[in-house]
């Protein structure tokens, strides 16, 4: 297998970024520290071994398995690891989403308890979690049996859909919560956000935090993708 040198890499980048006054074309393309990252539509499998897991107990990457997160019928399941202390399901690759959607189905349960539920695009895996962002954006912002700070509350075990619309012309995404079904596939709209993301490429995440319940609180991730509207 042959490998370009890191000053080939630099240069085919800087060529394939290059425009003249002739040139029409735009690209889906985002470099981030030389790493081409490109949007593509993609349908992200809902099996555990095709994620990873950010336990905020031991600050660390975790196997899957019947206590941190595993799949099943529904989808990927992810649950609480301790009194207050969550989990992060994220994607092992970092994604491209200039001008396009993400959707995200998901439901959650805290156990009869309080728990916060945190749609993200991650910048660093490895980071952890906090109250503004850290390394990364926070999409939504939705609690169980509970609400804190501005969260809005959701009911135990019922399926919500989140589309992160880009709005044309600026570094804006529109995030739109619903019911039922998406709300562009006829679903009841329940909270609409809009925030600003101007790294358009990281690890698509979803976040429990805060789990009162610790670990009879859940997460399902019943579908991820990434399309072009």
């Amino acid at each position: 297998m042959k490998y370009l040198s890191p000053f080939v890499l630099i240069l085919v980048i800087a060529v394939s970024l290059t425009t003249t006054s002739c040139s029409k074309d735009t690209t889906t393309n985002t470099v981030i520290d030389t790493v081409l990252v490109r949007s593509v539509d993609t349908v992200l499998p809902m099996n555990a071994k095709s994620w990873n897991l950010y336990s905020f107990q031991t600050n660390t990457l975790v196997d899957s398995g019947a206590t941190t997160y595993y799949t099943t019928s529904e989808g990927i399941k992810f649950k609480g690891q301790a009194y207050r202390l969550g989990s992060r399901i994220q994607t092992k690759v970092e994604l491209g989403i200039y001008s396009k959607t993400l959707y995200y189905k998901w439901k959650a349960n805290g156990g009869g308890l309080f728990s916060d539920m945190v749609a993200q695009l991650k910048y660093d895996p490895f980071s952890n979690d906090g109250s503004p962002a850290i390394q990364g954006v926070d999409l939504t912002d939705f609690s169980l049996n509970n609400t804190f700070a501005g969260s809005t509350l959701i009911q135990p075990d019922v399926w919500y859909y989140t589309r992160v619309v880009p709005v044309a012309g600026t570094d804006n995404y529109q995030v739109i919560t619903a019911t039922g079904n998406y709300n562009n596939q006829g679903g009841t709209v329940l909270l609409t956000k809009t925030y600003p993301i101007y790294t358009k490429s990281g690890y698509i995440a979803l976040r429990m935090g805060d789990p009162y319940g610790g670990t009879n609180a859940y997460v399902v991730l019943g579908e991820c993708k990434i399309a072009s509207n």
